[in-house]
């Protein structure tokens, strides 16, 4: 599915697909909310959960950027030595 026809579904329908088909490829827990990055072919979804009670409070939708930018400077590259 592509951004667009995600962000034209109604955001009930946009939260079955994304939790259908969607990949969680990373995650922040902290007080008092859960961050969830989801990954949905070529586009991203932060999810923010209550820490509480896991409720749905809103999401991010994003292809690129600063949002993106930041789980992917949490992950530690580590390339093997080719001899």
């Amino acid at each position: 599915m592509k951004l667009i026809k995600f962000l034209a579904l109604a955001e009930k329908q946009q939260y079955e697909i994304l939790f259908d088909k969607g990949v969680v490829v990373a995650e922040r827990n902290g007080k008092p909310v859960i961050k969830k990055l989801y990954s949905l072919n070529t586009f991203f979804v932060e999810v923010h959960f209550h820490f509480g009670t896991e409720e749905i409070l809103f999401k991010k939708v994003f292809k690129e950027g600063e949002l993106l930018d930041s789980y992917l400077s949490e992950f530690k590259l580590v390339l093997p030595k080719i001899n």
